[in-house]
């Protein structure tokens, strides 16, 4: 009796061990699409802490590529662009978390820290120099945005504006206009808009 109790411990032990690495292991094979759950991850910042997506359940979430190599991220960082996203979103609700990943191979990870700090963004560094998770979120430029609400479902991807070219002096953000969207209920739109920026620059 006490063998075959060791037996089934075990047994459920190992499920649930195996259940538990496959939500916080990236899976190469699943790659986040709108209207669709977001891929679960872990990321460490500049500092060295982990952050994994699930610890936000029950929260928006935006998260931003960067690189502050990028003309195009530095133009809407430098001018205030990002900064003031950042303070409409926390407007609109107050507990939305802002996460930066930087997957430009290589890049010093006191770098994006930095780049972060010059331009008053208030949001972690999370690092993916091998691009294990922009590769699973398809992020093709800088800045190229994603937003997930909080039942952990990807909402918006794409163009952080409608304004590519910096010309405009009302341009659209279409971070801003998602969260609103998604706190009244209603249906994103747009959902997608072709982002625009410097290509990520992936390993290798």
């Amino acid at each position: 009796m006490t063998t075959r109790r060791s037996i089934v411990s075990l047994i459920g032990l190992t499920v649930m061990m195996s259940a538990a690495a496959a939500f916080t292991a990236p899976n190469q094979d699943v790659k986040a699409k709108v209207g669709e759950a977001a891929p679960n991850f872990t990321l460490k910042d500049a500092s060295g802490k982990a952050h994994s997506l699930a610890d936000y359940k029950g929260r928006i979430v935006v998260m931003q590529w960067i690189n502050p190599d990028c003309p195009v991220c530095r133009r809407v960082s430098s001018s205030g662009l990002v900064a003031t996203m950042a303070k409409e979103l926390k407007g609109i609700d107050s507990n939305i978390v802002h996460l930066t990943v930087n997957s430009t191979s290589g890049m010093a990870a006191e770098k994006s820290a930095g780049y972060l700090k010059q331009n008053k963004i208030d949001a972690p560094a999370l690092i993916d120099d091998d691009g294990t998770v922009g590769h699973m979120y398809g992020a093709m430029t800088t800045p190229h945005l994603f937003v997930i609400d909080a039942e952990g479902v990807l909402r918006y991807q794409g163009a952080f504006d409608d304004d590519p070219n910096g010309n405009k002096k009302d341009a659209t953000n279409y971070v801003v206009n998602a969260v609103q969207q998604i706190k009244a209920g209603e249906t994103v739109s747009p959902d997608y808009a072709k982002p625009y920026g410097c290509s990520v620059k992936y390993k290798k």
